[in-house]
């Protein structure tokens, strides 16, 4: 039986408890899939961390040793993230910068927007790609491949490997979103008073509007029946459908409206995660005219 290259496909009802074992260790670790998904992945996130940081690191900014050592390294490790040169190498380096400015400039020296939980989760994001193919798509690594194939006479490189970094990506968005739930799940939150506040300090003032608590509770209780339902059910092919765009619409409605920086554009780019590569990849080749061209025996 072939393996889904999704987050979880049509998971058995009832089976021996080895069968089922032996079925989530080939999901976990023993899947292969379009290597597509991944390259898409890695060029975003090396975007966001450019977003993120760029401006703040520029060499002018911070002339000291430790400034200068760490933009250097930001912008190597980015660009090379980015290009697709050495691509696994590239996105441990730029995933250890991040952990760098999360833990030792962000926490130790106290640089207080980069301890936020944004920042950790590039930086993660980043270290789980390199466990995946992603240099075999979209990537400078695919372009010299190729280069060399051609110069031996064989065929292209498969863009195929192994996911498993996609499914810990999986992994840490569900426990990112039952812990956040599960952090809320408290009378302070659920109450409404949490939101009035955020409302009163971003947009209010001392100005109360009439009608506020009660709108406040409903998007409470709304917000953490959503992320509960986002941590358990976006992993399930079933379920996926449905929270999909209800969890894509939850993140823009962040971003729009809180200063977030770059987590809603993480979340909703670390949903590629979520979906069959193959079926991405075919996706992709439709968009491309590929499929269409395929169907039709067009040269």
């Amino acid at each position: 039986m072939p393996v889904p290259t999704d987050a979880i496909g049509d998971w058995p009802g009832w089976r021996p408890t080895r069968a089922i074992a032996a079925r989530f260790v080939d999901w976990a670790v023993g899947t292969e899939g379009s290597s597509r998904s991944s390259a898409l992945v890695r060029i975003g996130l090396a975007m966001l961390f450019w977003s993120r940081w760029a401006g703040e690191l520029l060499l002018c900014r911070n002339q000291s040793p430790n400034g200068l050592f760490l933009a250097v390294n930001f912008f190597v490790a980015t660009a090379l993230l980015f290009v697709g040169y050495h691509s696994r190498i590239a996105a441990v380096w730029t995933g250890s910068v991040g952990l760098a400015m999360y833990y030792y400039f962000g926490h130790q020296l106290g640089r207080e927007p980069w301890s936020h939980h944004h920042t950790y989760l590039l930086a993660i994001a980043a270290l789980l790609i390199a466990l995946t193919p992603c240099g075999l798509s979209y990537s400078l690594d695919r372009y010299l491949a190729v280069m060399r194939a051609e110069r031996t006479g064989l065929p292209p490189p498969a863009e195929r490997g192994n996911l498993w970094g996609l499914r810990l990506i999986v992994v840490q968005l569900s426990v990112l979103y039952f812990f956040a739930a599960f952090d809320k799940t408290n009378y302070a939150f659920l109450s409404g008073a949490r939101i009035e506040q955020i409302f009163l300090w971003y947009y209010a003032g001392s100005d109360y509007p009439a009608g506020l608590a009660w709108l406040a509770t409903i998007v409470s209780l709304a917000v953490v029946a959503l992320e509960y339902c986002l941590a358990f059910g976006l992993p399930f092919r079933r379920t996926r459908r449905y929270l999909v765009l209800p969890g894509l619409v939850f993140h823009a409605i962040i971003y729009v409206t809180l200063p977030v920086y770059t987590f809603s554009a993480t979340m909703a780019l670390l949903y590629l995660a979520y979906f069959d590569a193959d079926a991405v990849d075919k996706v992709i080749a439709r968009l491309q005219g590929i499929g269409l061209a395929a169907r039709e025996g067009i040269s």
